[in-house]
């Protein structure tokens, strides 16, 4: 929850990322952040909201209702999130119909990144929730998002130490979240 002391391991995790908080995540608005939140240190589903930690991706596929069901987690890198060439990309496409999430960050380009695929026949939206870590606590901050195409993928980067991701409310894209200009320019 807000305010909460963070685990020493997550510190450690951060702290190794040597990243800075910045006091703005992003250019546009974003839903308001919850004022509590918990969190627990490793990759899960808990009802409609899917949690990635840093270092790790979660492959899911979406229920009826919208909802994640997770079908495995793996630990990995994002290319994107180190210099280039620093690393290579630990992760393959989902499986048609299935997603994935991952979270990753360097100290090298102080950022923290997640990556979005969509293995699904159709563009999905969400919403996402990052935790912050600010000193020894993290902060909960909503962030503004991009639909993902079918089959594509999408990149979101933030000047900050991320130790984990919430998304949730996913659902199909709508032709006025596809056309939002900020969303063209993206990955």
């Amino acid at each position: 929850m807000q305010g909460r002391t963070v685990p020493a391991r997550a510190i450690a995790v951060a702290a190794a990322l040597g990243l800075a908080a910045a006091p703005a995540l992003a250019a546009e608005p974003a839903p308001a952040a919850p004022k509590t939140m918990g969190f627990t240190p490793k990759t899960y589903v808990d009802g409609p909201v899917l949690q990635v930690i840093l270092g790790e991706r979660a492959l899911f596929r979406l229920d009826d209702s919208g909802n994640p069901v997770l079908e495995s987690v793996e630990k990995g890198q994002l290319a994107v999130a180190h210099p280039a060439g620093a690393v290579s990309e630990t992760f393959k496409p989902p499986a048609f119909g299935a997603m994935g999430v991952a979270l990753d960050g360097s100290a090298e380009k102080k950022a923290s990144s997640i990556k979005v695929w969509n293995g699904t026949g159709r563009p999905v939206q969400y919403r996402a929730v990052v935790l912050v870590l600010h000193g020894e606590t993290l902060r909960p901050v909503a962030v503004p998002t991009c639909p993902v195409a079918p089959g594509a993928t999408r990149i979101e980067s933030w000047p900050a130490p991320i130790v984990a991701v919430g998304l949730s409310r996913f659902k199909a894209a709508t032709k006025a979240a596809l056309a939002q200009p900020a969303c063209k320019k993206g990955k």
